[in-house]
This record gives structure tokens, C-alpha cells and sequence, in this order.
């Protein structure tokens, strides 16, 4: 799932398409109200001011896509496993690898030689991050 930021992100069309019609649609409304102004000499702020927000708006998210997105700053946890031997109870810990499940036999003991297992899954604690283990 590694995302390269070369790749060019893809924008929905459906996005674009709301953009599109509601700048449009702003505009029809601004034509609408210059035409009623020169008509009756009655300007309508309120729908002039909304017509105006709504393209301000429509700008703003345009550029906003065309931005590149911000890193909210979560990370993968790191999740270790911890193997331990059935004759001397040796244990060593590394990091997880898939396929990995508990009671999983393993590589052999490098201290007896005996036959070891998954003892453990566990992922790296928030109390250890902070300290800088």
C-alpha cells in the first residue's frame, strides 16, 4: 500500500462536476439579480451576497483539491513477535513477519537447539515510543 508521491493523484469527477455546476449556477443567480436590478431598481443583497459565497467557495475547494494532502501524522504501529524455546524458555523478540500466528513453531533454539514457538504477538506501546525505546 506504499503510495509514491509521484504518482498523480486521481480527482473524482463527481467533484469536479458539483464545482462545475454550482460556479455555474452562481453565475446564472448573479445575471439574474443584475437583470431584476435594471428591471425594477430593486437589488436583492442577500442572494447577491450567497451567489458570491458560493463561487468564493467553489474556488477555494478547487484549489484545496489541487493541493497536496496533509500527513496527519499516523503511523503503522510496529508489531513485534516474541519467540520462545520449550525446552530452556530462551526468548527472543522480532519484528512480525506475515504468516506469523501464536504457538507457530519456529526457527530452531540458538542456545539448546530445541524446538521453539510463537509465544507472542504484540504491538510497540505508546509509553515506549515516548521514552525512545
Amino acid at each position: 500500500m506504499g503510495s509514491n508521491s509521484n504518482t498523480a493523484r486521481r480527482i473524482p469527477f463527481f467533484l469536479i462536476a458539483i464545482i462545475t455546476v454550482l460556479i455555474a449556477l452562481s453565475f446564472v443567480t448573479i445575471l439574474q439579480i443584475f437583470k431584476i436590478y435594471k428591471e425594477t431598481g430593486y437589488a436583492d443583497f442577500l442572494a447577491l451576497t450567497l451567489s458570491l459565497s458560493a463561487i468564493a467557495f467553489s474556488v477555494y475547494m478547487a484549489f484545496q483539491i489541487r493541493r497536496e494532502p496533509l500527513k496527519l501524522g499516523f503511523e503503522q504501529p510496529k508489531v513485534f513477535t516474541v519467540i520462545r524455546c520449550s525446552h530452556c524458555n530462551y526468548e527472543i523478540t522480532r519484528e512480525f513477519r506475515e504468516g506469523d500466528y501464536v504457538l507457530k513453531e519456529d526457527e530452531p533454539c540458538p542456545k539448546c537447539k530445541g524446538s521453539t514457538f510463537i509465544y507472542m504477538i504484540f504491538r510497540e506501546s505508546e509509553e515506549k515510543k515516548k521514552k525512545g525505546f
